[in-house]
């Protein structure tokens, strides 16, 4: 890592921000006006829009937590037990719905949630005070996030916009690449790790997007447009995998023919250059190959029409992806037709939900509250509405973790790191300065090298706990510092110990190792092809492949930590990704082919694939039962057996190929006279 122009001016930026907020406050006389220094740093992203973004949703989220506190306080104050269930259960819904989110706006559900918390909580023994508590908070968030929009979006702003056209040149030039290696029949390690972190680049590319409205750009990409890009990027994946499984089976049997070769070589050198060959010239060339293959009846052919099929789609999905990344890249430019029918066809992306992951942490974070607020009410402590309300941010801050507790060992680390400087601080440093030009002197040696750390995502995790911590420790105000040494040991004992209850509640109910992590996810993935095969939840390719996608995506970061686990020995989430898919297109051939055995065979295979993928989603480890082997071999002589003229034959006979490679890999080649027989 080496600090340049972009660290430096996120921190200049971010440090000018809450000298303005700090100033703002006191000239305006608020109470507490570190919060409003906080929230400068807390809003602070690298890219303006993010920073606006992340902005609105604080305020949104501040206004409605607060409003939430106001509310339940008066309400059962003369109830202090039902009052701490009421916020906890408040808390830890909001947490609930932010889990679920998987969308920057989560934030927005988490800050409701917790700032329930801080407004409520220290207001529980002045129950008349917790309206204008609310409204301080409410007004110290929102002047320093206009301080940090402020500054981010005028001072050398980074644009979304510019982002993402960086983001998608690397991406499309990864997918370049290891499609033509694909198309080589090379399969490397190196290409292997390359290929599946597509799914990562694609959820980055959402999760861009969703700032692209708050952008500062004059000019910027429409979320439409890269929505319909990720459409289209999330199906690469799977047909890359698919033909390159073709090309390595058919070398094999020395089953290639000429013109097959011929195509694969010239449809890789367009992949690779553009300007190397007609993409419709192409597409026609596969089409007729794969038309001439499906007349035969051996498995060879079949193999052959299935790559020749896929080499033609793949030339079209490429040439739409170029076009909308084209789109991307100039906003300015007026698209054809067939691009803008394109865009508006695009679908909401598809994310993995954990629903029982969500409830349990949200569970953690009620716990948490209430054990800490039992001790509170129970034994008198003045500071336990301080531990409480920090126990509920830190189960809510770390709840998407597969072991939350690491990040929060890490605040307290932190945070006690952060202790002594505080100290050092109010009663060496603070009490000499007079004049807010030497407090602004004073804390710049501090906060400023702070802030460039934060510019590093590898850095930001371990540094915003102790900028967060000295900002809040230091409690800036008119008087530069605490009433008396008692208060600072209490408030930072308390702090600690709120985030210790948090560490305790969430390592009881809520750590999970990363094979379990890893199996959890793939479970989701193998009910969804049972929900498939019976026809409920996934309703189109698009739908599966977005979700399963985001699934690799989850996978991946987890699987230098859980590959040894024998629990995990044979899964492959790509493969489960192609077996959805082809699970999907003969689903709907069973719905649209006439009545007659082929349509009752593919009905009964449809079944026979549920059931067993609903085993395996409900913990079952086994492999494809031989039953199904059979009945995906029954019906490949069936549809071969209709007229070739006949609507969908070569698309479900693409799938029942792909069926039998994914989940049969090692199986003898299908033989349509051992059926006769």
């Amino acid at each position: 890592m080496t600090i340049g122009v972009r660290q430096l001016v996120f921190s200049a930026n971010a440090f000018a921000g809450a000298l303005l907020a700090l100033f703002l406050s006191f000239a305006i006389g608020l109470e507490r006006p570190f919060w409003a220094m906080v929230t400068v740093y807390i809003a602070s992203q690298p890219l303006s829009g993010a920073s606006v973004s992340k902005g609105v949703f604080r305020l949104i989220g501040t206004a409605v937590g607060a409003g939430a506190a106001v509310v339940m306080v008066p309400a059962f104050v003369n109830a202090p037990v039902l009052l701490t269930l009421v916020m906890a259960l408040w808390v830890g819904g909001c947490l609930f719905v932010s889990l679920l989110d998987r969308t920057p706006r989560s934030y927005l559900f988490m800050l409701a949630g917790y700032t329930a918390a801080f407004v409520g909580f220290p207001a529980a023994g002045h129950p008349e005070q917790v309206f204008g508590t609310a409204v301080l908070r409410a007004q110290e968030i929102g002047l320093g996030v206009f301080c940090a929009m402020l500054f981010h979006s005028i001072v050398f702003p980074l644009s979304v916009g510019d982002a993402v056209r960086d983001r998608l040149r690397d991406i499309l030039a990864d997918a370049e690449r290891w499609t033509a290696d694909a198309l080589a029949g090379i399969v490397t390690p190196e290409t292997e790790i390359e290929r599946r972190r597509l799914a990562n680049d694609t959820t980055e590319l959402h999760l861009l997007g969703t700032h692209l409205p708050y952008d500062t750009a004059r000019v910027r990409p429409e979320r439409g447009t890269l929505a319909a890009l990720q459409d289209r990027l999330v199906l690469l994946l799977p047909m890359a995998s698919a033909m390159e499984d073709r090309i390595i089976t058919l070398r094999s049997l020395r089953a290639l023919p000429e013109r097959l070769e011929r195509l694969v070589e010239d449809v890789r050198c367009w992949v690779k250059d553009p300007a190397a060959a007609d993409p419709d010239a192409l597409r026609d060339r596969a089409e007729q190959l794969s038309s001439d293959a499906a007349r035969r009846h051996d498995w060879e052919a079949l193999l052959q029409a299935n790559l020749a099929g896929r080499l033609g789609e793949l030339v079209v999905l490429l040439v739409t992806i170029r076009s909308l990344a084209r789109a991307i890249r100039f906003p300015d430019e007026k698209l054809p037709e067939g691009v803008r029918q394109t865009i508006r066809a695009a679908r909401p992306r598809k994310f993995h939900l954990d629903h029982a992951l969500a409830l349990r942490s949200a569970f953690a974070t009620v716990l948490a509250i209430v054990g800490c607020a039992t001790f509170w009410i129970f034994s008198g402590w003045p500071d336990g509405a301080t531990a409480t309300m920090i126990a509920a941010v830190m189960c809510c801050f770390f709840a998407a973790m597969d072991d939350p507790t690491v990040a929060q060992r890490g605040f307290l680390y932190g945070t006690a790191a952060g202790i002594p400087i505080v100290g050092l601080y109010l009663f060496a440093i603070l009490p000499m300065i007079s004049g807010f030009p030497l407090l602004a002197l004073a804390l710049a040696p501090l906060f400023l090298p702070l802030g460039v750390a934060v510019a590093f995502p590898a850095l930001a995790g371990a540094t915003m706990p102790l900028v967060v911590g000295i900002a809040g420790g230091l409690a800036l105000n008119n008087n530069y510092g605490p009433s008396d040494f008692a208060t600072f040991v209490n408030s930072n004992f308390a702090l600690c110990a709120g985030v210790l209850a948090a560490i305790f509640a969430t390592r009881l109910v809520r750590v999970l190792d990363p094979a379990a992590a890893v199996l959890r996810v793939l479970r989701a993935g193998w009910r969804d092809l049972a929900d498939a095969a019976e026809g409920r939840a996934i309703r189109s390719p698009a739908d599966w492949t977005s979700r399963m996608l985001d699934r690799v995506g989850l996978i991946l970061p987890r699987l230098p930590r859980a590959a040894a686990d024998l629990r995990l020995a044979g899964t492959d989430a790509l493969r489960d990704l192609r077996v959805g898919l082809g699970v999907l297109q003969v689903r709907e051939a069973a719905r649209t082919t006439p009545a007659g055995a082929g349509r009752a065979e593919m009905e009964r295979l449809v079944a026979t694939l549920g059931r067993h993928f609903r085993r395996l989603g409900n913990g079952a480890s086994e492999r494809p039962p031989l039953m199904l082997l059979g009945e995906i071999d029954t019906a490949l002589a069936l549809v071969l057996e209709e007229p070739t003229e006949m609507p969908g034959r070569e698309p479900t006979l693409h799938a029942l190929v792909g069926l039998r490679r994914n989940l049969f890999p090692d199986a003898s080649a299908w033989q349509p006279e051992a059926l006769a027989a």
